[in-house]
């Protein structure tokens, strides 16, 4: 920076870290501050200036270690000012993601339309690759996409997106977003030895989704119910009933729940009952909790009361149906939930519903279908305050008695 420069601004600089000096806990804190407001050819003058605070009168309170000091180097400094530039970056983007979604969730309205609506799920069901929030977020932005990769996984099909390609904002497993691409937004990879075209990639994906209709592989079976415990859930099967009735979910407190805390077995109390019909086949029994984990999932049931929904019977009804129906659809298993689903919409609109709960219903759910959760990772843990006081006390008793109390 110019001398005379620096010398025309530092009154200015003089007000400005005289304020943050007292709001920042460090030297660090205060040079990554004092250059967000200079720039960075300020960061060679941080250490002067902030030397010429601490050595005031009004500011001799300010912890200040030399030997701690003397060693941050103007490298350091811009280090670590990169590094907070990263973050907020970070955030900015996660907060024009959150306003994206917001406008997509407002564009929900135009699927009220059956026909529209119909497609969303027809997408959502399909390609179970996607997580079935991120299926939704692509059918939204674009309908009628097909096929949709990120750049390295198109090149692995020897294509690559197109200058100037539609970019597809979806959600990435452990940080905000990410881009995707659909497959007419891509092109032939020049060279490459095994491209892909449209139909190559149906087949591909068709061979993967190869299940026998209308079963339910036993190990996801049961590892699903193996998780309901930790959900909260005594799963009657038990219950009998009229061949056409599937079951039911309600609020019960009286079972007596084995759950895994710290590797060693605990007892709570239940907090819901899924009765389904010992009547019926498996698939169907499995059909029946996807659709009683729906009403739990979209909060026609809850933890806390908080987040009780206003519904009438026949959204709830929707919208667990819904639910079923894109479980079952995602994992190749046949079920009569369309035609139950289209008798709401005789007039050719759909119920009142959220896209949002649904999608993150049949998320939840697959994750139940995948492997073991453990009981500070379920919904019930983190929503029902009573559950978090009863998972302390069972801690404490499993250290057993502080002699040093």
């Amino acid at each position: 920076m110019n001398l005379d420069i620096l010398e025309k601004k530092m009154p200015e600089v003089i007000k400005y870290a005289s304020n943050i000096i007292t709001e920042t806990p460090n030297f660090i804190e205060f040079a990554i501050a004092l250059t967000d407001y200079m720039g960075k050819d300020f960061i060679p003058y941080c250490k002067s200036v902030y030397m010429m605070l601490v050595n005031l009168s009004e500011f001799s309170h300010i912890a200040f270690n030399y030997d701690d000091f003397k060693h941050i180097t103007p490298s350091i400094i811009e280090t670590e000012y990169n590094a907070f530039i990263s973050k907020q970056q970070e955030k900015q983007r996660e907060l024009e993601f959150k306003e994206n979604i917001d406008e997509l969730q407002f564009l929900v309205r135009n699927y009220r339309n059956s026909i529209e609506f119909k497609k969303l799920l027809n997408f959502v069901g399909r390609f179970s690759y996607l997580a079935p929030y991120n299926a939704m977020l692509v059918q939204m932005q674009k309908p009628g996409a097909t096929f949709v990769f990120n750049g390295k996984k198109w090149k692995e099909y020897g294509r690559r997106p197109k200058v100037n390609a539609q970019k597809l904002i979806i959600l990435k497993p452990f940080g905000p977003v990410q881009c995707v691409f659909d497959y007419g937004d891509t092109e032939e990879i020049s060279g490459a030895l095994d491209v892909l075209d449209e139909a190559d990639l149906m087949k591909l994906w068709d061979k993967s989704l190869k299940r026998t209709k209308g079963e339910i592989e036993k190990g996801t079976w049961d590892i699903l119910i193996k998780n309901l415990p930790v959900y909260g859930i005594y799963l009657d099967d038990k219950f009998q009933a009229a061949n056409t009735y599937g079951g039911y979910i309600m609020p019960y407190e009286e079972k007596q729940l084995s759950i895994m805390v710290n590797k060693e077995s605990a007892r709570v109390n239940s907090r819901f009952i899924i009765s389904v019909n010992r009547n019926q086949e498996r698939i169907v029994q499995f059909h029946t909790i996807c659709h009683e984990l729906g009403h739990l999932f979209c909060y026609h049931q809850f933890y806390t009361e908080s987040k009780r929904r206003k519904l009438t019977i026949k959204e709830r009804e929707f919208e667990a149906e819904t639910v079923a129906w894109l479980v079952c659809k995602r994992h190749g298993i046949y079920n009569p939930s369309e035609e139950y689903l289209a008798s709401y919409a005789p007039q050719g609109e759909i119920p009142i519903c959220s896209t949002d709960l649904i999608m993150k219903a049949v998320a939840e759910i697959e994750r139940m279908m995948e492997s073991p959760i453990k009981i500070k990772e379920s919904l019930w843990y983190k929503e029902d305050k009573g559950l978090k006081e009863k998972i302390r006390v069972i801690e404490r008793q499993q250290k057993g008695p502080d002699l040093f109390a």
